[in-house]
């Protein structure tokens, strides 16, 4: 037989050799389809965390105008920062006032264009986001910027977690903080048979309570 011929038979793979390859990739498409979810929730919770910075930058460029923070509560308090023109009425800010993780369809903005979602105040409540804004009626903040023990906007959690354990919330000091379902079970902080961090008055967590759905 031909030399070629030869080294052309012992480059080809055996049935063998393609099965075992096979049965790999079917294990690692199983662990990759498997865990889908938590890389999905993963990816949303860093983009509802990068909103919330954002966010903090306007209610900083709203400071500096007015010398002052937003005297609104709930989505009105973030709201403001656009209606008032803290920052510019753009498709994309206006996307940065509730969070990734929740469906714009579940929202009163849904047959809105992103332009009109926070313009006037008096329309504004806590059915067009899905974050919770400090509640300045209850708990007006008296520093700005303060420091990581006053929270100003988070994850409202309304009807379910926005993110499948995580409530993202962002702090007077420009830090954006994570409570986690699961340890707060730990802590005693919700009861074992509780799927929602409660977010406002009734919160469990004091850090919660000074955030308003309205």
């Amino acid at each position: 037989m031909h030399p070629a011929s030869i080294a052309f038979r012992r480059a080809g793979f055996t049935l063998i050799e393609i099965l075992a390859v096979m049965v790999i990739i079917g294990i690692l498409g199983f662990y990759l389809v498997r865990n889908l979810p938590d890389y999905f929730d993963t990816a949303e919770v860093r983009a509802c965390s990068a909103n919330l910075s954002e966010v903090y930058t306007g209610i900083t460029l709203y400071k500096s105008k007015y010398n002052r923070i937003p005297a609104k509560s709930g989505a009105a308090f973030f709201a403001e920062l656009i209606s008032k023109g803290a920052i510019s009425n753009t498709k994309t800010n206006a996307r940065r006032f509730t969070c990734p993780a929740v469906d714009i369809g579940s929202l009163a903005i849904r047959d809105l264009d992103p332009e009109e979602w926070w313009t006037d105040l008096d329309l504004v409540d806590g059915t067009w986001s899905a974050y919770a804004g400090r509640d300045s009626e209850r708990f007006p903040l008296r520093k700005f910027p303060g420091d990581g023990k006053e929270p100003l906007v988070a994850d409202d959690n309304d009807g379910g977690m926005n993110h499948r354990t995580t409530t993202n919330v962002l702090y007077a000091d420009g830090s954006v903080q994570t409570f986690e379902l699961f340890e707060e079970r730990e802590r005693g902080s919700v009861g074992p048979e509780e799927e929602i961090l409660l977010v406002g008055p009734d919160s469990p967590i004091e850090d919660l309570q000074k955030l308003s759905l309205d």
